[in-house]
């Protein structure tokens, strides 16, 4: 096939911004001619291509929900409701809580502060922006738009502020990592991709690929689909309080001969597999080192015990690289481990200490691929549990970071292995991370917002 057309895609597919402000405002359609209309007003600033090529100008992207799809009449010329739902695997239904493991404090009834249902959220529009002029700026002309059509926008909050997302620390998560750095790299014009690089099929929906097939698949839906991504749009609180508490309790025992503060940071490189400045614990596993703080060229081939980095480590969970997976899913991945595109931001303010001050933070994540099932909610039921591949001696265990341990039959416990074929368990009390809500999206080409936008 020929390559891709970057005026065709959004740029949020395509890589993640450098702006430090991100902005999502959530939508839902009343009417459709309303709908259309917004779209309308706002294609000429939907940003397309390769982020890094343009610039400071702020960016906006528009992604849709299947339930956005029909409230826009997406289809009124393509047959009818049923013959849609049928071709669009999993993007129809409302985000799946068992392969999300979202029990306890994160059951869908409590996502969005219960103000509203993923299923109302029809449109996002995504907003990166340089600077907070730009902000107010280009959220009073999304509003705007949307108060002349007639949308409804859906907030989480009682103030009416938007879901905004600001750098902190150089791109740090809340829990102080680094973040941004593992991103898969891919082919963007090739079917067969060269260097090591992974299809463009993986993430961009009417292309091959050797992985995974993608829904729909047949004229007219996947036409309509061609140059556009699913996304899962989720907000994640995160608790620094008790994250802080847990290193300050547990690093005496997992590093007994470190200072309190060298141990806790110790602890935490454990549990991600790299240090909080970023250096692999794979290249670097004693200490920091700023020469590998973005280095993502090494795989577990020389450490199947997990002594550098533990097994379950997020890191490893998350894209465990080269090692085995388990019979089942050696035949459903024959392409070893799915991957994601992510793309996101921390939201609210820091906080340093072990107090709660009962402010929201946590991060916004928007994960891409072409198959929602084997790709994002794969990932999410290994975060959740750790069955899928032999090397873990505890199949019932979590991501020590994300995990949630209320939902059944999975482990909380964290086993760090040392040198001298001892390991030291350490046991999650507290849920560091709790989801506060998921949208499944399509982030649709240029083309297909076109087309939405002029029916009727």
């Amino acid at each position: 096939m020929a390559p891709l057309s970057r005026d065709n895609v959004q740029s949020l597919l395509l890589g993640s911004s450098l702006h430090p402000i991100t902005r999502h405002l959530l939508f839902q359609v009343k009417k459709k001619d309303g709908g259309r209309q917004f779209l309308s007003d706002l294609l000429p600033s939907v940003s397309k291509g390769d982020p890094a090529a343009l610039g400071a100008a702020p960016l906006l992207n528009i992604s849709l929900s299947w339930n956005g799809l029909l409230a826009l009449g997406a289809f009124d010329t393509m047959g009818d409701e049923a013959a849609a739902a049928s071709a669009f695997y999993l993007f129809n239904e409302p985000p799946l809580s068992e392969s999300l493991r979202a029990s306890g404090a994160s059951t869908p009834a409590n996502w969005w502060k219960k103000r509203f249902l993923s299923t109302d959220i029809h449109v996002i529009v995504h907003l990166s922006v340089s600077s907070e002029d730009d902000l107010r700026d280009v959220t009073t002309r999304v509003r705007t738009a949307a108060e002349r059509a007639d949308l409804l926008e859906l907030l989480t909050s009682a103030e009416g502020e938007p879901i905004t997302g600001r750098a902190v620390n150089g791109f740090r998560l809340h829990f102080g990592y680094r973040d941004g750095i593992s991103h898969p790299s891919v082919d963007w014009d090739n079917d067969i991709p060269t260097g090591g690089a992974l299809p463009r099929g993986d993430f961009v929906l009417g292309y091959p690929s050797p992985h995974y097939s993608s829904y729909p698949d047949k004229p007219p839906f996947s036409d309509f689909v061609r140059d556009g991504s699913f996304m899962a749009f989720m907000m994640l609180y995160q608790d620094v309080a008790a994250f802080n508490r847990f290193l300050r309790e547990n690093a005496p025992k997992v590093a007994p001969t470190l200072p309190q503060a060298d141990a806790e940071e110790y602890l935490a490189a454990k549990m991600m597999g790299r240090w909080r400045d970023g250096s692999p614990l794979m290249l670097s596993p004693e200490r920091p080192d700023g020469t590998a703080a973005l280095r993502d060229d090494f795989d577990y081939t020389d450490d199947p015990q997990g002594i550098k980095c533990p097994l379950a480590a997020h890191i490893r969970v998350a894209n465990a690289r080269h090692q085995p997976l388990n019979d089942v899913n050696k035949t459903l991945f024959p392409g070893g481990y799915p991957r994601l595109l992510r793309r996101g931001m921390p939201y609210g303010p820091l906080l340093d200490g072990e107090q709660d001050d009962g402010v929201d933070r946590g991060l916004v994540g928007m994960f891409l691929c072409a198959n929602l099932n084997k790709q994002f909610y794969t990932i999410m039921r290994w975060l959740g549990r750790t069955d899928f591949s032999p090397v873990f001696p505890d199949q019932v265990g979590q991501d020590p970071l994300t995990g949630n341990s209320s939902f059944p039959g999975a482990s909380s416990d964290f086993s760090i292995p040392s040198q001298n074929g001892t390991s030291t368990t350490v046991k999650r009390v507290t849920d560091f991370v709790r989801i506060e809500g998921v949208a499944i999206q399509l982030l649709p080409s240029l083309t297909t917002l076109r087309n939405v936008a002029a029916f009727g």
